[in-house]
């Protein structure tokens, strides 16, 4: 019985601890999402939770950044649309790692699971790309003319048969406490 009092109060204690930890971090930006069948411009929202401080300026998060983009040519009858869906665990440093940080250049690498849908529709028939699978994510984000600002770059590692991978670039500012 004591054993399990002494468990429990661990436990207990180790949630609390790292629950004291958890803050939230967000960012908007633009992004364009690549693949061999079709490309598009889009908007970027990339929300995260701070779940593990690591030091001073590093820490542990979970996030996304989500995409949804479309563009429309009249001139050659091509529309095309994106759709970006990613699920990341990164490892931030410097600028904007936490509220705290007193950097003003950090970045950011993580790995995740992506599911990427691209499509262009045009003159020439339809391009379409579903994809889904490993997604490598990676950043850096720094203090330009007085305001924070990064730049991200992503891999999605295609498990779909018959479509591609897809690489994204993408351009943001941070807003809160950096």
């Amino acid at each position: 019985m004591k054993k399990i009092i002494f468990i429990s109060i661990c436990i207990f204690t180790s949630v609390q601890l790292s629950l004291g930890q958890v803050s939230f971090s967000h960012s908007l930006g633009g992004a364009f999402y690549m693949s061999s069948l079709a490309s598009a411009p889009g908007i970027m929202y990339s929300p995260r939770l701070n779940v593990l401080e690591m030091g001073d300026e590093m820490i542990f998060s979970v996030g996304t950044h989500l995409g949804l983009g479309m563009s429309f040519n009249s001139q050659e009858g091509a529309n095309s649309f994106a759709l970006d869906l990613p699920i990341v665990a990164e490892l931030n440093f410097g600028l904007a790692a936490n509220p705290d940080t007193k950097s003003s250049f950090g970045g950011f690498a993580g790995l995740g699971f992506g599911i990427s849908k691209i499509g262009a529709d045009g003159a020439f028939g339809a391009d379409y790309n579903d994809a889904a699978g490993l997604l490598f994510n990676g950043g850096i984000r720094a203090i330009i003319k007085e305001k924070p600002l990064g730049l991200r770059l992503a891999y999605l590692l295609n498990t779909k048969q018959d479509y591609s991978n897809v690489f994204t670039l993408g351009v943001f500012m941070i807003f809160g406490d950096y």
